[in-house]
């Protein structure tokens, strides 16, 4: 047996390797993807609203709260960077 023989060998694994990722490469997941993007129904936008406007809201009561709670807020937030201006200056 001749030294060169695993060489060869090698060389012959590490080309059959190289051309099966070349040929997974060159066989491409586009067209798939392409294919299934194709195949996907769309929904006219009106039904689509339509459908969405029946999505009941959770935590509705919460939200209120919030929402009011904030804009009773808002006049001490418009506020607040000018009293907090003296502090930022000392450090």
């Amino acid at each position: 047996m001749e030294p060169n023989d695993g060489d060869d060998d090698d060389e012959e694994d590490f080309g059959f390797s190289r051309n099966y990722f070349l040929a997974k490469e060159l066989r491409g997941s586009g067209k798939k993807s392409a294919r299934k993007l194709s195949e996907i129904d769309l929904i006219d936008q009106q039904e689509l609203r339509a459908a969405a406007s029946n999505i009941p809201t959770k935590h509705e009561k919460e939200i209120m709260t919030l929402l009011t709670s904030y804009k009773s807020l808002y006049p001490k937030w418009k506020l607040l960077p000018q009293s907090l201006l003296p502090i930022w200056k000392l450090s």
